[in-house]
């Protein structure tokens, strides 16, 4: 009996861990040297970048609008923002094998201060890319101020940003589990 029962619970653990994971879509979509990129960061990125595209083309060129709608343009749009989201992961990879970690986010939490100080943008970023101001800060200033700490840590070491990263991407252990997308030479590709 007390072995049914606890079967039983396990069980009903591992169908609510799996049903957490699937409704909160933290699966992954990709992994980077083994550390997984999740549906859900996916999603909100791609979002962010067609939102932020229709704001540019209203502000710029409103009859460019009906051009984000097409399906070439949403593909590209995806696979640039899997490519920015692998790149992301790797410049965090090569700070983590670089400093502390205490070290790294006391850096990145420095550039984020030092980027909006004395500046109230709330409104502005709600406006252009449709975040809070804490969701912009993490999903696009800290891989900002991590790509500038690395590109500064290159070049005390005469080093160039982007030969490094060429370099890094290419040596990458990317997987990537969404059907329309692979890794090739560095760089995500439409299949």
């Amino acid at each position: 009996m007390n072995k049914k029962r606890i079967l039983i619970l396990i069980s009903s653990v591992i169908v609510i861990v799996i049903a957490i994971v699937i409704i909160g879509q933290f699966y992954p979509i990709a992994f980077v040297n083994w550390r997984p990129i999740s549906l859900k960061s996916f999603k909100t990125d791609y979002a962010t970048a067609i939102f932020y595209y229709q704001r540019l083309l209203e502000t710029y060129d409103r009859n460019q609008v009906p051009v984000i709608e097409s399906s070439e343009v949403q593909q590209e749009i995806r696979r640039a923002v899997l490519d920015k989201l692998i790149e992301n992961t790797l410049i965090h990879q090569e700070l983590e094998n670089r400093l502390k970690n205490n070290e790294l986010k006391k850096m990145v939490e420095n550039k984020i201060e030092e980027s909006l100080k004395g500046k109230d943008i709330e409104k502005e970023v709600k406006t252009l890319y449709n975040l809070s101001l804490n969701e912009f800060k993490e999903k696009i200033l800290k891989p900002q101020a991590e790509e500038e700490i690395l590109n500064s840590r290159l070049l005390l070491e005469n080093k160039n940003f982007d030969d490094y990263l060429k370099e890094v991407k290419s040596k990458a252990k990317v997987i990537i589990l969404l059907s329309n997308f692979e890794w090739k030479n560095g760089g995500v590709v439409i299949k």
